[in-house]
This record gives C-alpha cells, structure tokens and sequence, in this order.
C-alpha cells in the first residue's frame, strides 16, 4: 500500500502559501513530509494537520 499524498507544489496552492515557504516549513519539521521518485510529497493527513494548527485563534466567544 503506498502513501497517499500531494505534491509540494500543490499543498503550497491549497494552504494559499509559496512553495518555498511551505519548504521552509518541512524543513523545520512544522510539516511531515516523504520522498516518492525522487520528489517531495506531503500526505494528505499531514497537510489538514497543518492547516489546523495554522488557523488563526481568536480571543473572542461565540
């Protein structure tokens, strides 16, 4: 069973981020990321994890 996943090129278009700043971030480990043929992939499951810690928090109730 291989990984499921989506280029860094595409996880950069879907968070609404440049690729070298998602880069930047598999770098600093913020996002897990894995080789397949020699690119870099990042699954689908860490990339929602991402998107959840990103999200901005406000101080106010609803």
């Amino acid at each position: 069973m291989q990984k499921q996943g989506v280029s860094l090129a595409e996880a950069a278009r879907r968070l609404g981020v440049s690729q070298s700043t998602l880069y930047v971030a598999v770098q600093k480990g913020q996002i897990s990321a894995f080789r397949r043929y020699g690119r870099t992939v990042i699954s689908t499951g860490a990339l929602r994890d991402y998107q959840v810690r990103q999200r901005p928090t406000t101080p106010y109730r609803l």
